[in-house]
């Protein structure tokens, strides 16, 4: 299979920095490149394994809740301003499946107790995070346990 220079393009976007395909396809548009041209390209990175939404999300929901404690209301949030509806919905629940959203929130409740952030800004902060009820409650249980 020959290299096209929208498939070089492609490529040489994806060795910086993995990103969506809507991302991918908005940069080799600004490089103006066809829409033929770039559907051929990005078709044959995703058969190749290069270009994946469903992995993205996956790695994503894991930065989010992870490193920046989002919620799962946040993650989604998030998700959408960066990938079609498709997708978010096809690999979203799978995605944040792997990740123990109770933990998360008590990690992040127990941390900032540690600082004396009081009670009702922590519950304040852990809802604009985008935590649910439940894990809200989970970690101010935790924290009201460290208490004892």
């Amino acid at each position: 299979m020959n290299n096209t220079p929208a498939y070089v393009k492609a490529m040489a976007l994806l060795a910086i920095s993995d990103m969506s395909e809507r991302r991918l396809r908005e940069k080799l548009a600004a490089k103006g490149f066809s829409k033929e041209e770039i559907y051929e390209a990005a078709e044959r990175l995703k058969g190749e394994g290069y270009l994946s939404d469903d992995r993205l999300i996956e790695n994503l929901v894991n930065y989010y809740a992870k490193k920046k404690y989002y919620g799962r209301y946040r993650i989604k949030l998030e998700l959408l301003s960066k990938f079609d509806r498709e997708s978010v919905d096809r690999s979203f629940d799978l995605a944040c499946g792997l990740v123990d959203f109770k933990a998360v929130a008590a990690e992040l409740a127990v941390k900032d107790a540690a600082k004396g952030v009081e009670r009702e800004k922590l519950i304040r902060k852990l809802q604009r995070l985008g935590h649910d009820t439940p894990s809200i409650r989970s970690a101010l249980s935790e924290i009201a346990d460290l208490d004892k």
